[in-house]
């Protein structure tokens, strides 16, 4: 299972650019031949063609796609989609309607089911989601461009099913399962493969080991927005019921690390009452510009970092915390201890003058 969530994952980072119809660009090392059949406009999109296949429900893929790419059949794209009937898909070569257009006649208004267009265009394949008869969001919130090579074409179907599906979050709390370190692969960052498996090894070998996740932030966003109604703290939705501090860093499709948050509740052992200090670690550490020099970062802040977390922090928080206890056991004996003076003293008066009055006796 973890080994299906890594790989359905492969693509994830920027699948929402891709989700919000970013327009791609020229494929860097395209196969010429494939470009050049599936750039041919000669063979008409039929829209009847495409209804039809929907309908049976199963995905509906141009022969001219299968002919040059044979691994792409209606079978292999039911089967990266798991076999969603909330989701059609269709994969084209490049159409004479414009792609957004086009997947808008494709959805009737009022359908409950998300319309999925890949369709060839400036040498890779441009996706457009349509739900309700609109597009999800136009244009990726990032503005950049998201293309979808040929030869990554079944695995970014995985990806965007996770996303739709609401399962980023999911996928990586599985993945951390396995590794201190998860990368989400195609996310537009400057690790490369070699550095990611350095640094999980350098997480691994901390003394009080923390797992990390980079994750794309428009695939959180979209969960926390339309799936889980309101993400909250990722890090501790990633993190779960484990035991393991977990951090989690955002990534935008240009590869600036935007956020970074920490897991509270199993991270105040070491690193404060509430994690305080952790947070503060994490918040520290990114740099916007780079992940690799945010995780370099991190690691060395963890690993300079006193058991226990630090000792002035520590205290600061215990203050913070049994401050109002203090207040309240502090007037509590101002209250009772003139009392219990008052007390004494009338009992060791009572013990001087003598023996107590006896009660009358009666004849």
């Amino acid at each position: 299972m973890v080994g299906r969530a890594l790989r359905t994952a492969v693509v994830g980072a920027s699948v929402l650019a891709g989700v919000w119809a970013g327009a791609p660009a020229a494929a860097a090392g395209q196969d010429p031949t494939v470009a050049a059949e599936l750039s041919d406009a000669a063979d008409r999109v039929c829209l009847a063609e495409i209804r039809e296949a929907w309908e049976a429900p199963q995905p509906y893929v141009h022969d001219r796609v299968t002919e040059v790419l044979p691994e792409v059949t209606p079978e292999a794209v039911a089967e990266s989609f798991e076999h969603d009937r909330s989701v059609r898909v269709a994969v084209l070569p490049e159409p004479h309607t414009a792609p957004g257009e086009l997947a808008e006649q494709l959805h009737a208004q009022g359908d409950r089911w998300t319309a999925v267009l890949y369709s060839w265009q400036d040498g890779a394949f441009r996706v457009d989601t349509v739900t309700g008869g609109a597009p999800r969001g136009g244009r990726a919130p990032t503005g950049v461009s998201h293309r979808v090579d040929a030869d990554d074409l079944l695995v970014h179907m995985e990806a965007l099913a996770v996303v739709l599906r609401g399962e980023v979050i999911p996928t990586a709390a599985q993945a951390l399962a396995e590794t201190t370190l998860y990368v989400a692969p195609g996310l537009a960052t400057d690790l490369t493969a070699q550095q990611v498996d350095d640094l999980a090894e350098r997480f691994a070998s901390l003394a009080e080991p923390v797992r990390v996740a980079l994750l794309p932030s428009e695939a959180v966003g979209y969960e926390g927005a339309v799936v889980r109604r309101g993400a909250g703290n990722v890090a501790e939705l990633v993190q779960g019921e484990r035991d393991a501090p977990v951090v989690v860093y955002l990534v935008d499709g240009d590869g600036h690390v935007v956020a970074g948050s920490a897991s509270g509740t199993a991270a105040g052992s070491r690193f404060g009452l509430t994690g305080d200090s952790l947070s503060r670690i994490t918040a520290a550490a990114r740099d916007g510009d780079s992940a690799a020099a945010t995780l370099t970062n991190l690691l060395e802040r963890l690993d300079t970092a006193p058991a226990g977390g630090d000792a002035v922090e520590r205290a600061a928080d215990f203050l913070r915390y049994a401050l109002p206890f203090l207040i309240v056991l502090g007037a509590g004996l101002v209250l009772v201890l003139p009392v219990r003076r008052a007390e004494e003293t009338v009992r060791s008066e009572s013990g001087t003058d003598g023996d107590a009055v006896s009660p009358p006796q009666e004849d």
